[in-house]
């Protein structure tokens, strides 16, 4: 059986994103599988080796001229800032078009695959549903994030962008119906789909983000000795996603219990903003905040496994996404310090996985001091430790088959 992938972000990359298609790929050629993958180089360091390397795998990168061109001002944050903006804001449906039409071009028709497994976003990729012999039976849609119901609940800043929702809806909807298959990450973005006739319900599947379990099947080193909470990706600019719950919550920890501070350290590794910076200055946390960037897949797994307690924080603006760290917490076996909207598909992942006893709501600092509170006595009695029964369901053992019989069942092979 033939497999291609299309996937903006693979491993090396370091963005979030790259993590499924990594985990599916590996499942894919566990089983069997031939695969060709499609992808960018966006999240990855020139001259990095491929993280992948199999007799029945082959990896075609195709640049992002995008991305390059936004590249070459890394190092003047704001014309880098104002360049992002722009792309983001004129181009159609997303900054990511001109990489999608070149791996689009790249894959023709898909013939001689038994089947294409599509992954969104970018948003552009659904161009693929124009052409006329392109999208049918055999193609997958993964959702790992919503499109245009993400937009209704956070419209675009663009004026352009804003008016082109309606097109991107018809488009969006165009090339889902002739779709086999559209999997979601987050149920309440499937029934989002559904309710607004984007998607036939039929030929929709909720398969969850899973943590690989090979990786977290070594013996881990040992976990670091510090109270530290730690941090592995980003936070949002526009705010939905902010550090100021917990940095508030933090520092008044700190005021409440003036000697864990020598031992306590928050270290973030990712992509931090520089507007987030007040907040560390405002509660005078600098000797307590540590900011690093982004790490290989390898060093994130790593540093997962010998944190004492992770950081999560989950946005109510955010509702219909399913933040692919939380997997790789229950993965690590590590305690949750976690700012989760109640009611929220989040909070009962986390409550069925049994990992609520340090979570708090969003926006509440004093139930995020009385979390650390908690985690500080656990922290001197020894007994940070995370709940290992019941989150076996979220593991690529579980998750991992379903998905390959959900392919397998599917109608229209080459």
């Amino acid at each position: 059986m033939r497999l291609l992938v299309i996937t903006h972000t693979f491993p090396p990359s370091r963005h979030t994103n790259a993590k499924r298609p990594y985990y599916l790929v590996k499942g894919f050629l566990n089983a069997g599988w031939q695969v060709d993958i499609v992808t960018g180089s966006l999240g990855m360091e020139n001259g990095a080796a491929e993280t992948v390397v199999h007799p029945a795998l082959r990896i075609i990168r195709r640049k992002d001229p995008v991305e390059q061109l936004c590249r070459k001002f890394a190092g003047h944050p704001s014309l880098f800032r104002f360049v992002s903006l722009a792309t983001n804001g004129l181009l159609w449906p997303d900054e990511c078009v001109l990489w999608s039409l070149r791996a689009l071009r790249t894959c023709g028709n898909a013939t001689g695959y038994d089947r294409v497994l599509a992954f969104v976003n970018p948003a552009s990729v659904l161009l693929s549903g124009l052409s006329s012999r392109r999208v049918g039976p055999r193609w997958i849609f993964d959702f790992q994030e919503p499109i245009t119901p993400f937009f209704r609940q956070l419209p675009r800043r663009s004026p352009l962008q804003r008016m082109m929702v309606p097109v991107l809806r018809k488009l969006e909807r165009h090339t889902l119906h002739k779709a086999g298959r559209v999997v979601f990450t987050s149920d309440t973005n499937r029934r989002t789909y559904i309710q607004d006739g984007l998607v036939e319900e039929g030929a929709t599947v909720h398969i969850p983000y899973f943590f690989d379990a090979d990786a977290f099947r070594a013996p881990a080193e040992a976990i670091s000795d510090r109270f530290q909470i730690v941090h592995l990706g980003t936070f949002d600019w526009r705010g939905a996603r902010s550090p100021e719950t917990f940095l508030r919550a933090l520092a008044r920890f700190l005021e409440k219990k003036p000697g864990a501070r020598p031992r306590t350290h928050f270290l973030f590794h990712g992509n931090w903003f520089a507007d987030h910076d007040h907040f560390i200055v405002e509660l005078k946390l600098q000797d307590v905040v540590s900011i690093n960037p982004a790490v290989s897949y390898s060093e994130y797994i790593r540093k997962l496994r010998r944190s004492p307690i992770l950081l999560l924080v989950v946005s109510s603006l955010h509702s219909l996404f399913m933040p692919s760290k939380i997997v790789d917490c229950f993965g690590s076996q590590r305690p949750i310090l976690s700012f989760v909207p109640k009611g929220s598909e989040m909070r009962q992942v986390l409550d069925t996985a049994g990992m609520t006893e340090f979570a708090c709501d969003e926006f509440d600092v004093t139930g995020g001091t009385a979390a650390l509170e908690r985690l500080w006595d656990r922290y001197q009695a020894g007994t940070l430790s995370g709940n290992a029964d019941k989150t076996l369901f979220w593991s690529s053992e579980v998750q991992m088959p379903r998905y390959l019989n959900m392919v397998a069942q599917m109608d229209g092979a080459a």
